[in-house]
C-alpha cells in the first residue's frame, strides 16, 4: 500500500534526532525542521525503530486529518486484516516475523475486544507498566511501543481516527537497561575452532561469523557462485530467512576480502563438497540452506559445550572488536560488519577495553615526552 504522504528526512546533530520536511508556512511552501527526541540508549541512531516511530507519529500531526468515520473495528481485526498484510509487502520476513511475535506475546491479548476509538494513553501505560513489573528490559518495552504506535499511526492514515494515543505512553518506573550482547575473544574463537569443532563446515561457519563477521542468515545464503577462492574474495549479496532468500539486511552487495585461513578451510570444504561450481555452501539434505537455528543445536552448541556456548551472533560482535583492536579504527568494524550507520557498530558491536583509557594516557606521556 503506497501513500503520497511525506515522511520527512531525520537527521542527528548536537546529540539530538530531528526531521527535515516541507511545510505550507503563509500560502509558502518552506522547509521545517523538528526535534524529535534527544540521542539515548533507547534512541540511538535515524534508523532504530524507537525514533523512526517518533517520525511517522510527528509527520501524521502535519497531514491533514481526514473525516473520523462513524465507527471504527476492533484492533485484532485491523491488525488481521489490514496492518499484517500491508508489512508482509513493504517489510523483510525477519521483520514481520518480530512484528508477529512482539504482537502474540504482548499486544495480542491487550488489544483483544478494544476498538481504536475507545483505546486511551492509560491503556498503554498499564501494559508497559506491567511488562516493566514482569522485569522485561528498555529494548523489549522500546520494540512493544513501536510497533502500537505503527498500527494506531497506520490506522489514522485510513482514516479511522485523528490522534495516537501512543505519543503520550509512558511508564512510571524506568525499566533496566538492556545488557552488553556476550561476544568471543579471538583467543577464544581459536580455541573453538582447532580444539572443538571437528567438522569443517562447522569450523567454517564459525570464521566466517567470528572473523569475517557475517550474520547467521548472510552465511546459510551463501553460493558457490559467491565464492572465488583465487582471487580471496566473497560476494555478500542475499540472507535467508524463516524460508525466504532477499537481500542482505542492509540491502549491500559487496566483495569482502577473505583471510588466508578462512579461504584454506574454504578450499577442504570445496573438496569434501566434490568442488561444485554452484550451489549452497551449506545445503542440507533436500537441497536446500540449512536451518541455521537447528545446526546450532544439534551440532555447534554440543561442540563448544553448554558452559562455554554464548551465540552464533556472540562471534559477529567478537570480530568488530577484535578489527577495531587491530587497526585501531572502527569504520574497519564498520565495513566488515556491513552497517549502513556508524553508531550501530560502536554500540552494539565493539567491546570496548576497561584499559583503553589507562593505556592511552601512558601512550600520550610517551608522545609528549618525545615532544620536549
Amino acid at each position: 500500500m503506497k501513500s503520497n504522504y511525506q515522511r520527512g528526512t531525520i537527521y542527528e546533530a548536537s546529540g539530538s534526532f530531528f526531521v527535515r520536511y516541507s511545510a505550507n508556512i503563509d500560502g509558502e511552501k518552506k522547509r521545517v525542521s523538528h526535534k524529535l527526541c534527544d540521542r539515548d540508549e533507547t534512541h540511538y541512531s535515524t534508523t532504530c525503530a524507537a525514533v523512526l516511530t517518533l517520525c511517522d507519529e510527528h509527520m501524521v500531526t502535519t497531514r491533514k486529518p481526514k473525516p473520523q468515520p462513524t465507527s471504527a473495528p476492533p484492533i485484532t481485526d485491523y491488525w488481521e486484516q489490514v496492518y499484517l498484510p500491508t508489512v508482509k509487502q513493504g517489510l523483510k520476513p525477519s521483520t514481520v516475523a518480530g512484528y508477529q511475535q512482539i504482537w502474540e506475546q504482548f499486544l495480542k491479548e491487550h488489544f483483544t475486544g478494544r476498538t481504536f476509538r475507545e483505546y486511551e494513553p492509560h491503556h498503554g501505560n498499564k501494559l508497559l507498566n506491567d511488562l516493566v513489573a514482569r522485569k522485561y528490559g528498555q529494548r523489549t518495552l522500546a520494540h512493544v511501543r513501536s510497533l502500537a504506535s505503527g498500527i494506531f499511526t497506520h490506522a489514522i492514515n485510513d482514516g479511522l481516527l485523528t490522534q495516537n494515543p501512543w505519543r503520550n505512553v509512558k511508564t512510571k518506573i524506568k525499566p533496566p537497561k538492556p545488557k552488553d550482547g556476550a561476544d568471543y575473544t579471538l583467543t577464544e574463537l581459536m580455541d573453538i575452532v582447532n580444539n572443538k569443532l571437528t567438522r569443517i563446515d562447522a569450523q567454517l561457519i564459525v570464521c566466517l561469523a567470528g572473523l569475517m563477521g557475517l550474520r547467521p542468515s548472510e552465511i546459510v545464503a551463501l553460493c558457490w557462485e559467491d565464492v572465488n577462492l583465487k582471487a580471496g574474495k566473497l560476494r555478500l549479496h542475499q540472507a535467508y530467512v524463516r524460508g525466504n532468500l532477499g537481500t542482505t539486511k542492509t540491502g549491500v552487495d559487496v566483495q569482502l576480502p577473505m583471510l588466508k585461513m578462512v579461504i584454506g578451510i574454504f578450499k577442504t570444504w570445496h573438496q569434501q563438497c566434490g568442488e561444485p561450481g554452484e550451489g549452497w555452501v551449506f545445503p542440507n539434505t533436500h537441497g536446500d540452506p540449512i536451518n541455521i537455528r537447528d545446526y546450532v543445536i544439534e551440532v555447534l552448541r554440543p561442540a563448544v559445550g553448554k558452559k562455554n556456548w554464548k551465540s552464533l551472533y556472540a562471534f559477529r560482535r567478537g570480530a568488530g572488536t577484535i578489527l577495531t583492536e587491530l587497526t585501531g579504527n572502527p569504520i574497519a568494524a564498520q565495513q566488515a560488519l556491513c552497517h549502513l550507520d556508524l553508531s550501530t557498530t560502536m554500540r552494539h558491536y565493539i567491546k570496548t577495553k576497561r584499559s583503553a583509557l589507562a593505556e592511552g594516557i601512558q601512550m600520550l606521556d610517551e608522545r609528549l615526552a618525545l615532544s620536549k
